[in-house]
């Protein structure tokens, strides 16, 4: 138990009493009173008659939310998520799967009357109180740390669990990369919890007896992060790339001495994008870090050396997979060739969840077993260099077909994002029966000439790449978690 991931958690929250462990809106709760907290919230688990194996939690981004997450890592219960502001046909589709009978929020406000009221006998309100630190209890189980749910392609989200293994290795692959984490390092937190690079950045933190500083949720947030960046001195952030596009018009006036790390992750990072964001932390290291829900977190990190970024097609190189993990491409028909040098990423080691939950048709698609060894099939498109580094080059549904071609989308975005004065690119694919139809929309400072942007892509791809549909917009949407919200994209061309 000595060497357990619940261990160091129990431990961080008594050996570091006084310091800061959550600041949330200026609000500043030391790891005294998360340990007085969590002790009392365990106090709460122990109190219900039939036990507890794992519990809901609706994601509200405040302290009692966070202590529950706490509580349910040291008492061995599995937690799932529920982020309020998701649609209420969404939140029931994972209470029904998960099975969950218990539910406990922190503050109801942001809850839809409807979600509630079906599930209210199954609410647990938590109510002020404290207990000593010395009645925390560690309590370590077979249950999953906690299931996430993702989008599944039915409509019906797909439960991943992690185990408290998959945590510990994935904790202990994260020290070895050297981030220089210590009881004085600050960790912002942009992400909402039910996504997992969540888990990144309030976990691995009071592992360390570091702080943790979030952000509400605000349509504000991206704007609002400088002035936390700067105001707190904050030397640790996992964003997706997304994040920091968004403050591409203000990168002139953005000067963080005091960052250390910036991780990336989430989607594919742009070579222009590093370069152009160094400056702005240029005391700071740039990682490139990749992985699936599946396989906790992230599992690959890649150093960018400003001076020469590994890259293709102006996408920033995923690196290797850390110890304990294994990537094998695979052909279009699902074999594995020793020598194979792209293909499907597929993925095992000791990061890889066991299975979607209670969804054994999905697994029988996602998870394969070769000599003994149980794969997950990631669906992104790899290629790996001489050197054994790893390049994310697009996911097999952003693979199209168009007059019988097959075409990469991300290889579109990369040469329109070249044309001068274009700032963020997005390339969409609608289907029609058999046939693609690309459509291209950028944001701009300026105000580019389309015949010259189309003449532009024309002289560098094929006709058949050229989008049929170019459109400029005032800002590329995004969903909470600061990723491309393409879904609202496409209703933007249907609407008109």
């Amino acid at each position: 138990m000595t060497d357990s991931l619940p261990y160091s958690l129990y431990t961080s929250l008594l050996m570091n009493g006084s310091s800061v462990a959550f600041s949330i809106e200026g609000k500043r709760n030391t790891y005294d009173q998360l340990a007085r907290r969590v002790a009392y919230i365990q106090s709460v688990f122990r109190e219900k008659e039939e036990g507890l194996n794992e519990v809901g939690i609706i994601a509200n981004q405040d302290f009692d939310t966070y202590a529950t997450l706490v509580a349910c890592l040291l008492s061995g219960i599995t937690y799932i998520p529920i982020e309020p502001g998701h649609p209420d046909e969404r939140n029931n589709h994972i209470i029904s799967i998960s099975g969950v009978k218990t539910i406990f929020c922190s503050d109801l406000s942001g809850l839809g009357t409807t979600f509630y009221e079906t599930h209210k006998s199954s609410f647990v309100l938590l109510e002020p109180g404290d207990k000593e630190p010395g009645d925390l209890k560690l309590t370590e189980t077979n249950n999953p740390a906690y299931v996430l749910f993702t989008s599944g392609s039915t409509g019906v989200p797909k439960g991943v669990p992690i185990s408290f293994r998959n945590l510990h290795a994935f904790a202990g692959n994260v020290s070895a990369m050297n981030l220089e984490i210590t009881p004085e390092s600050k960790f912002l937190q942009v992400f909402d919890l039910t996504f997992d690079l969540s888990v990144f950045s309030y976990l691995v933190p009071l592992l360390h007896g570091s702080s943790v500083y979030l952000l509400p949720k605000t349509p504000l947030k991206y704007t609002l992060a400088v002035q936390v960046l700067e105001d707190e001195a904050i030397t640790h952030v996992l964003t997706v790339p997304s994040f920091v596009n968004y403050l591409r018009p203000y990168f002139s006036e953005i000067h963080l001495l005091q960052l250390r790390h910036w991780l990336f992750c989430g989607e594919a990072l742009k070579s222009n994008l590093v370069t152009a964001w160094q400056p702005c932390i240029p005391e700071a290291a740039i990682y490139n870090v990749y992985g699936p829900t599946e396989a906790t977190i992230f599992c690959t990190s890649y150093i960018c050396d400003t001076s020469r970024i590994k890259e293709q097609n102006g996408i920033v190189c995923i690196g290797q997979p850390f110890p304990g993990t294994r990537f094998e491409l695979a052909a279009d028909d699902g074999s594995i060739q020793a020598e194979s040098h792209s293909g499907e990423l597929y993925i095992a080691g000791n990061q890889m969840t066991s299975g979607y939950f209670n969804n054994a048709e999905k697994n029988k698609l996602a998870f394969t077993t070769l000599d003994g060894i149980q794969y997950y099939h990631s669906g992104d498109i790899c290629h790996k260099d001489e050197a054994g580094d790893f390049f994310f080059t697009g996911r097999n549904d952003s693979q199209v077909k168009v007059q019988g071609y097959r075409v990469e989308l991300g290889e579109i975005e990369y040469y329109a994002g070249l044309f001068p004065g274009i700032d963020e690119v997005v390339v969409l694919a609608d289907q029609q029966g058999e046939q693609h139809t690309l459509k291209l929309v950028y944001t701009s400072r300026q105000n580019p000439d389309e015949k010259e942007f189309r003449s532009f892509l024309s002289s560098r791809l094929p006709g058949y790449m050229v989008p049929a549909i170019i459109r400029r917009i005032e800002k590329i949407p995004y969903n909470l978690n600061g990723k491309v919200d393409k879904i609202a994209l496409h209703q933007l061309f249907n609407s008109n």
